[in-house]
Order: structure tokens, then C-alpha cells, then sequence
């Protein structure tokens, strides 16, 4: 029923009621029946008003809209449902608000819109899950990377005997160490001096020989470093010849002394401390005098600048194959070797590693043999990451930025040297000292001989802790999150090798012709050689490049295709249910009152 009919009834109403008084309350019912009626013909000039401006809606949608501003507030409320039903651009809500629609047809398109809701949000989650565990894909570039563009491995060097028998013989001491623990009759105690050297090379040695406890818990880093440096085979009598890009060169001028967890190595190619270490870490037990060239060209992100050179640093090849390469031509003397401190294999361990990197020559390295000519012909295998990417946390692109993870000892992150900072740091607080190779200040202790069985149990149980805090956290393709946190950089190169060997008769070759700096045939006597040759395979590789698989612009056009295919919404449908849930209800709202408020103060202005 019209609100004119219902607002018609009251003064009548008002009028059948019967007078206690007729005599005194003429006056008073005339004025009463004139507001009355006064009242009822403004809400009825309203409603023909209202009805004038919307002279085009329907009669159902007068109806909605008289209900929203004279209605309860129930209503008004359901007046407003009706009203966004009726307006709505999304599928199916429409026939919800139809009011004379039976029940049954209601009912049909209730459950079509709940079974359209229900898929569409677990399609939509399943595209979620694949946006936030998967956004990253690792693909080959677009095009392939020159062998100059990248700088040759740095090239780490460790000889397998550790001291000269002439000078200290590790086998001796060691019995004679055992057989006085073991009250050996006529066997002295060792001299305080040999047991500084033993204590030393104790730390380069295998594990099996630390049982027995011996030396001292803390000594300094540089008598460690001092004494392996004192008894070790001499640098020229090791490095016979050298050659770079097929030019002849003084081993020293191109190899520079490195402090490793091998002992005392040199190395090609690498960066020097002042670049690798930050200012805390300096000290000077990883200063040597040799290292003072620096690189101004190179970075592990950028790589070379420009304007760098053939010459540059840290060098770089301009082709493939074994002349534009690295020749090395190494000794050593049988007389020296010892089979106990590092069993019987003698020879060399070679690591390449990126030059920022620190040398870790016992977890990843190549054995040359004595005897032996060795080919190591080079692949590389270089990750780069699209700038796309940054704007991603690292643990969903599973990489660092040079600029993202800063280590507290180190210049340039690696996922190399996070590790070797995070295994010092957990030393430290296992053991009170560290092993005198690892990155420190000068004011952490160095362990001595008798804690090297303390700093092998902390890094296997860093290991073991690391597996199993990244078994617990770890997702179907993202790296769990462990103590350490060592992500990879998300700029990283890997020299991976191909190795070839034959046996090498140098006396021969000597005979013929004098070798490489061996004219002298005393010099020959008693020693045994290597000849290693280190080059790029081929002049041109694939680099692998992370970049978005499941960026931002394909999620929402992905859940926008869904929407659209199940329930009809678009980016204006929800604005639209926004606009009616904000805006629009505040309007009717605001409508409302002030009809009301026109509606009770009416009465006063006619009186």
C-alpha cells in the first residue's frame, strides 16, 4: 500500500474518536484535525514530488526508495539489499533481490552462486600459492656470455707436505710425543720450541692423529702462521715456472701468499684482504707484503667496467684454450715428504673460486699428483638475477644482493663466505676461540692444539644444526630458514672442470733439452714434478638467469580471468560494492534523517 493511503488514514481516524467534552474541546479538535491533515498533505506533496523526479523508475523502485527514507530501520536496511541487487554488474545477485520472485528460483540461484564463489576461491588459491612459493624461474639467457666478460678463477694452491723433514720431521715428534705420555723408557720430552711447531702443523693435519691431547688451549694467530710459514717447502723450490696467457712469468710476481684451513697457500688471481675483509677484520695475520694490487674494475655484480683494459685486475683471458690460460710447472722434494700428517698421496690441492671469495681448500678442491701433467679445462656456470626481481623478499627470490646482507667481516657477500663467517661466529661460542684461519678482530682468541678437537665437533654440529633447522622450515622450493641464513648470491659465479691427466717423465724432457728453470741437474735430484695447465673450454658459455615466472601483473590478471568466468566481476564490481557499502549507504543515510527531520519539525512552522 502507497504511503499516501497510510498517511491518509490517521486525521480520519482522529475524527471518529468520540469527544468527552464536544463543548469544550471544539476549538481544540479543529486545530488538532488541521496539523494533522497539514502534516499528512506535506508527506503526500513529498511523495508526489519524489515520484515527479524519478518519473522513470518502476513502481517496485519508488517502493524501495520511499521504504529507505519513511521505513524502520529493518526496512530501510533490506531496502538498500534490494537496491544493490537491482544495480549490481555481478552475475546472479540480481534475482536474490527480486521481491516477487517464488522461493524455489531463489533457492536455484543461491546454491549456483555459492558453487561459483567456492570455485573461484579455490582456483584463486591455488593461483596464490603458485605466485608467493614459485615467482621465480631459473632459465638460460637470452643470449650466450664471452669468456672476457668474467674474470679467470681465482686459482688456490696448497702443497700436501707441510713442513721439511730437515727441519722438523712431524712423524718423529709424534712418536716421541706418544711414547713419554706412555712412560717409554729413554724417550726425552719433546723441546718447547718443537712442540710450538708440532702444535701448528697439528692443526693442518687429519683428525685421526688428535688423540692425544697436547699444546695449549689459546695461542696467538700469527705464531701459528709463523711457525707453518718457517718449516714449509720453500716457495721457489715448489713454484719451478710459470706462464700466463703463453708468456713466461716469475711464479712470485703472479702468486701471492693466502692463510687457509690448509695452512699456508698462495694464490692467483684473488682479490686482496684490504677488498675481501672490512675494516674489523683486518688483522694483521692475513696482511702479507706481496698483496698490494687492487681491483678498481671489477665486481661480482657488475662485473668490468667499461673502461677496463686487457690488462685489468683481476685478470681476465681473451679466448679459450691452453695458451690463453694459466701453465704451471711444481716440485717438491721426496726427502720432505711425510706419509703420517696427511697420509700417503702427495702433491698439490687446487681450488678455484670467484677472487672475492676466501679460499676453503678442504671442502672443494682438485688433487695433482706427482708425476703427472694434469689438464683442467674450465666451464663456468654464472647465475644472474633480472632487476625484476628485487622488489621480492630474498627468501621468496632464494638469493641476496650485494646490498641486502651485510657480513660483519666480510666486503663482499658470497654464499661462501657466509658460511665461513657464521662457522667462526658458532666457534667462538662453542669453543672460546676460533681455528686461526677463520675470518676475526684481534680481539677473539685463536684456539691452540688442544682445542682442535673442540673447533671439528662445533663445525659438525653447526652442520647438523643447519640441517635441522632448514629440514623444519624448508617449503616444496624455497630454502628452509636456519641460524646461518646463507642464502647464494643472487649474482654468483662457479668454475666447474673437466680433468684430464697423463703420466708426465719430466727426466726425459730435462735430459733433451733443460726444462723450465731446471738447467741444473742437482737441482733434479731427488725431486718429483707436476705440470698443470688451467683454461677456458670454449669462447663462449650460457648463463643461467633468475627472473619472474609468476609476477604481480600475471597473479591479478589470472584472479580477474576467474572472477570474470565464475561470478562476472570486475575491478568496477568491487568498487562498486564498495561505493554502495561506504558512499552510497552514507547518502541515504544523511537522506534520511533530513526527511525525518522536515517531518517533525513541519508541525511547528504551520502552527
Amino acid at each position: 500500500m502507497s504511503n499516501n493511503s497510510t498517511l491518509q488514514r490517521t486525521p480520519s481516524h482522529d475524527l471518529d474518536k468520540p469527544d468527552k467534552n464536544p463543548i469544550a474541546g471544539v476549538g481544540a479538535g479543529i486545530a488538532s484535525s488541521a496539523n494533522q491533515w497539514k502534516r499528512a498533505a506535506l508527506m503526500s506533496r513529498t511523495a508526489s514530488a519524489f515520484r515527479e523526479t524519478i518519473s522513470d523508475d518502476s513502481e517496485e523502485e519508488v517502493d524501495t526508495k520511499q521504504q529507505i527514507k519513511y521505513g524502520s530501520g529493518f526496512q530501510a536496511a533490506k531496502a538498500i539489499v534490494h537496491e544493490y541487487c537491482d544495480y549490481t554488474t555481478i552475475h546472479g545477485i540480481r534475482y536474490l533481490g527480486e521481491k516477487k520472485r517464488p522461493i524455489l528460483e531463489r533457492l536455484f540461484w543461491i546454491c549456483v552462486l555459492i558453487v561459483s564463489i567456492v570455485t573461484c576461491c579455490k582456483l584463486t588459491l591455488n593461483i596464490w600459492d603458485k605466485w608467493n612459493n614459485n615467482p621465480v624461474i631459473v632459465s638460460f639467457a637470452e643470449k650466450s656470455t664471452p669468456v672476457w666478460q668474467i674474470p679467470f678463477p681465482a686459482v688456490t694452491v696448497c702443497a700436501e707436505t707441510k713442513s721439511r723433514r730437515n727441519l722438523f720431521n712431524y712423524t718423529d715428534s709424534y712418536h716421541q710425543i706418544r711414547d713419554f705420555r706412555n712412560n717409554v723408557t729413554d724417550v726425552k720430552e719433546l723441546p718447547e720450541r718443537k712442540k710450538d711447531i708440532y702444535g701448528a702443523i697439528s692443526q693442518v693435519c687429519d683428525a685421526h692423529l688428535h688423540d692425544i691431547e697436547f699444546g695449549q688451549k689459546i695461542r696467538k694467530g700469527i705464531e701459528i702462521i709463523d711457525a707453518l710459514s718457517e718449516v714449509s717447502p720453500l716457495f721457489d723450490n715448489t713454484y719451478l715456472n710459470c706462464k700466463w696467457r703463453n708468456m713466461p712469468i716469475k711464479c712470485n710476481d703472479i702468486f701471492h701468499k693466502f692463510v687457509t684451513e690448509d695452512g699456508v697457500c698462495y694464490s692467483f688471481n684473488s682479490l686482496s684482504p684490504a677488498e675481501i675483509y672490512r675494516a674489523e677484520g683486518i688483522i694483521p695475520d692475513f696482511i702479507f707484503r706481496e698483496e698490494n694490487r687492487l681491483s678498481m674494475d671489477w665486481n661480482v655484480e657488475d662485473g668490468y667496467s667499461a673502461s677496463a683494459d686487457t690488462d685489468t685486475y683481476p685478470n681476465r683471458v681473451l679466448g679459450p684454450g691452453a695458451k690463453a690460460g694459466l701453465y704451471l710447472f711444481m716440485g717438491g722434494m721426496e726427502l720432505d715428504f711425510d706419509d703420517l700428517c696427511r697420509g700417503p698421496v702427495q702433491g698439490f690441492k687446487i681450488l678455484l673460486h670467484t677472487p672475492g671469495d676466501v679460499a676453503q681448500v678442504s671442502k672443494q678442491y682438485f688433487r695433482i699428483p706427482f708425476d703427472q701433467e694434469v689438464l683442467i679445462s674450465i666451464r663456468p656456470k654464472i647465475i644472474t638475477t633480472s632487476d625484476g626481481l628485487k622488489h621480492y623478499e630474498p627468501h621468496r627470490r632464494q638469493c641476496y644482493f650485494q646490498k641486502e646482507r651485510d657480513l660483519r667481516y666480510f666486503n663482499i657477500y658470497s654464499q661462501s663466505n657466509c658460511e665461513l663467517e657464521c662457522l667462526a661466529n658458532f666457534t667462538y661460542t662453542r669453543c672460546g676461540c676460533v681455528k686461526f684461519s677463520m675470518p676475526r678482530n684481534v680481539n677473539m682468541p685463536v684456539c691452540g692444539a688442544a682445542n682442535i678437537k673442540c673447533y671439528n665437533e662445533a663445525e659438525d654440529e653447526l652442520l647438523l644444526r643447519e640441517f635441522m633447522q632448514g629440514l623444519q622450515s624448508s617449503g616444496e622450493n624455497t630454502r628452509g630458514h636456519t641460524e646461518c641464513n646463507c642464502l647464494p648470491s643472487c649474482t654468483s659465479i662457479a668454475y666447474e672442470a673437466e680433468i684430464s691427466q697423463a703420466d708426465f717423465d719430466y727426466k726425459t724432457v730435462a735430459n733433451a733439452d733443460g726444462p723450465e728453470g731446471m738447467e741444473k741437474e742437482t737441482k733434479r735430484d731427488g725431486m718429483k714434478m707436476s705440470r698443470v695447465s688451467i683454461f677456458f673450454k670454449e669462447a663462449q658459455f650460457l648463463t643461467s638467469r633468475r627472473s619472474e615466472l609468476y609476477g604481480t601483473t600475471d597473479f591479478l590478471a589470472n584472479c580477474g580471468g576467474l572472477l570474470g568466468l565464475f561470478m562476472g566481476v570486475s575491478a568496477l564490481s568491487i568498487v562498486e560494492l564498495i561505493y554502495f557499502c561506504t558512499v552510497r549507504l552514507i547518502s541515504n543515510l544523511l537522506m534520511r534523517h533530513k526527511t525525518r527531520m522536515e517531518l517533525l519539525h513541519a508541525p511547528n512552522k504551520e502552527a
